[in-house]
């Protein structure tokens, strides 16, 4: 735990030094700009010299003329070091994050997945698609680091797709390994609604977002934004439900708030115990979602990694939500004392039921995530990409 503490504090640290003061120091369209040059610095394998002075001049100028300081060569140095020191002291503290469980044959078929990825980006490198499809798979396989290079060069070539903004803003987030929204995720969310005032996912996280700073009247806001675009179902009613616990920070005038530990999700609603809430992104692999119109059944499924098999915790919702991002907390338990907060490691499910039963079913479509400590971690994702067997 010390060796935990101590390479968070150095990670912590060297962002501040090396990333947030320059950052601070310009305009928002300069910082815009800032994130295009350090991506352009992470591209200097995949384009030759003269490309990358001819893009670069050219967001210089920019840079310049939107009233920012063009970024000091320690800073590129400082990045280059310091965030592979970082995680390298990071991944010896905590090894390997929770991942989704599969099995050899499948890490084989999204492997190769990556490399016919690979092979299309060489035919044509300038695909914000593809980038992004890239991105996506590696955050699957929860090597962050390479979902956010992915990412970044998707938002290189298109600096206005929300899609990317929102999915680099989260892939930031799950990196962190905080359980708390970066300042950086924060701003892609924000120019994402900026654009697309319909992301749902980014209301949902800004709506995170502001809970986790205490600033509940504008969680509230975010939220009330989100729920006026969705349709009466489960969604909406855990959107709601979080809508109520901002609520209740502000009628027990609670402005101020108590700030949970790094990592902690936030309690239950009316609740002054760690009742836990635990933010599970349910998604369908596009292969799987052929054939499907829509009005599928899926189930979301919380059990215990160590204890009974009985769920804890059990949501419902259609193909037609997907991708959604669920809100699991005691409120959710199927018998009354075997709930979320019961049990600190739990294993997730998602499953399309055919038949509209929580009963497994062959031909189902499925998807596993855990072990997963709720008290270490805000969330997880769970992608359903396994068809059950006859």
């Amino acid at each position: 735990m010390t060796l935990f503490l101590i390479a968070a504090a150095v990670a912590v640290a060297i962002a501040l030094a090396f990333v947030l003061m320059p950052l601070f120091k310009s305009s928002p369209e300069a910082r815009q700009i800032q994130r295009r040059l350090d991506a352009l610095a992470e591209l200097a394998d995949d384009l030759d010299d003269r490309e990358i002075r001819r893009r670069r001049q050219a967001l210089e100028q920019q840079k310049a003329e939107a009233g920012g300081e063009s970024a000091p060569a320690s800073l590129l140095i400082g990045l280059f070091l310091a965030v592979p020191l970082a995680t390298w002291l990071l991944y010896q503290a905590v090894g390997e994050p929770d991942g989704v469980v599969r099995g050899e044959t499948q890490v084989e078929q999204i492997r190769a997945g990556i490399s016919d990825i690979a092979r299309q980006l060489e035919r044509d490198p300038d695909n914000v698609e593809n980038w992004a499809r890239l991105g996506l798979v590696y955050k699957d396989l929860r090597e962050f680091s390479s979902s956010e290079h992915a990412f970044r060069r998707a938002l290189y070539l298109d600096e206005d797709n929300p899609f990317v903004l929102v999915e680099l803003a989260e892939t930031l987030l799950f990196q962190s390994q905080r359980g708390r929204l970066p300042s950086e995720s924060r701003e892609l969310l924000e120019q994402a609604v900026a654009i697309d005032p319909a992301s749902q996912k980014a209301l949902w996280l800004l709506g995170i977002g502001a809970f986790q700073d205490s600033n509940y009247q504008q969680a509230l806001a975010w939220w009330q934004q989100l729920e006026n675009q969705l349709p009466a179902g489960s969604v909406r009613e855990s959107v709601r439900e979080q809508m109520q616990r901002a609520r209740d920070r502000l009628g027990s005038g609670d402005a101020a708030g108590t700030e949970l530990p790094p990592g902690h999700p936030p309690l239950a609603a009316g609740s002054d115990d760690a009742s836990p809430v635990f933010l599970v992104e349910v998604a369908l692999s596009p292969e799987h979602a052929v054939g499907l119109d829509g009005s599928e059944t899926v189930f979301l499924i919380a059990r215990a990694a160590n204890g009974p098999s009985a769920p804890l915790a059990v949501q419902r919702m259609q193909v037609a939500d997907l991708p959604t991002t669920i809100a699991l907390s005691d409120g959710d338990a199927m018998v009354d004392g075997l709930n979320l907060s019961t049990f600190t490691e739990i294993m997730l499910t998602a499953r399309v039921s055919l038949s509209g039963t929580a009963e497994a079913q062959p031909g189902d479509i499925e998807g596993q995530a855990g072990p997963v400590n709720i008290l270490e971690a805000a969330g997880t994702r769970v992608l359903m990409d396994t068809t059950r067997a006859p």
